[in-house]
């Protein structure tokens, strides 16, 4: 029979009364079911071999995770040991940075320490160089008041010689000014009397090329003006022209500058001693006052 002739709905349908009745059906639909569908012993061999497989995978499972315990044990004492060593050499660099610190204290103290002896070398040295000033300027104003009182002796003698003696006050003027040079170390051999130079340029005068210097040396330069008796500032202005014509075109550099004059007016004493100073021009007088 072809299984297209074979009536399969029928069969389904009568099939369940077939297995109650007939055990030779019941029998043969076992038999041929036995390869295909699994029995209840099968089941439960089934359950007691997946339950043999979980365990093995548990027992695997536990196996790999005490090892990833011990593993991480072991990380983590290789880290306690990794930093214990960081410590250590931490506290190494520490003591270092300790050694270093006072190493260097101690140069500093010790550059401190020398730094104090210098200035303290150095503070007894300009304490001398103090004294030492102290003394100079000792020793030159009692050289000044040698000279002053000398002056006053001589300008005594003076008001006793008549004004009109013209070369006993010009020699006067010229061993002022040696004296006072020879106070500062410095001796002059000679200082002319009345050299005459040429101003083409009227620089003094305007009527006249010819100036005439009163008391004149050339090294070291000074120039000096003898006069009399002073009323009004005009010869101190006058002189000051003659300055600056010798400092200009003879000397060429700045030179020492004298006014002599036997007598000043109290009108004009104050205005002549003001335009001195500030041309630093010494004056000498009888009242010396420079």
């Amino acid at each position: 029979m072809e299984m297209a002739e074979f009536d399969i709905k029928h069969l389904i349908k009568i099939l369940p009364k077939l297995i109650r009745e007939n055990d030779e059906i019941k029998g043969a639909i076992i038999t041929a079911l036995s390869g295909v569908v699994a029995t209840r012993e099968d089941i439960k061999e089934l359950i007691k071999e997946m339950d043999k497989r979980f365990e093995a995978m548990q027992k695997q499972m536990d196996k790999r995770f005490e090892a990833m315990d011990k593993r991480f044990e072991a990380m983590d004492k290789r880290f306690e040991a990794m930093q214990k060593q960081m410590d250590k050499k931490f506290d190494v660099i520490d003591k270092r940075f300790e050694a270093m610190q006072k190493q260097m204290d101690k140069k500093f103290d010790v550059i401190d320490k020398r730094f104090e002896a210098m200035q303290k070398q150095m503070d007894k040295k300009f304490d001398v160089i103090d004294k030492r000033f102290e003394a100079v300027q000792k020793q030159m104003n009692d050289r000044f008041t040698d000279v002053n009182n000398n002056f006053t002796l001589v300008f005594r003698r003076l008001d006793e010689i008549s004004i009109g003696a013209d070369v006993s006050f010009e020699l006067f003027c010229k061993n002022v000014i040696k004296s006072l040079l020879k106070a500062e170390n410095i001796d002059i051999p000679f200082i002319e009397s009345g050299r005459h130079f040429s101003d083409p340029k009227h620089q003094v005068f305007k009527d006249t090329t010819d100036v005439e210097i009163d008391l004149f040396c050339p090294e070291p330069p000074i120039i000096g003006e003898v006069t009399y008796k002073i009323f009004d500032p005009s010869k101190m202005k006058k002189f000051i022209r003659k300055i600056e014509f010798m400092e200009n075109e003879i000397f060429k550099k700045s030179a020492r500058r004298y006014f002599c004059a036997l007598e000043i007016s109290k009108e004009c004493y104050s205005e002549i001693y003001t335009i001195a100073q500030k041309h630093q021009i010494k004056i000498i007088s009888k009242e010396i006052k420079i």
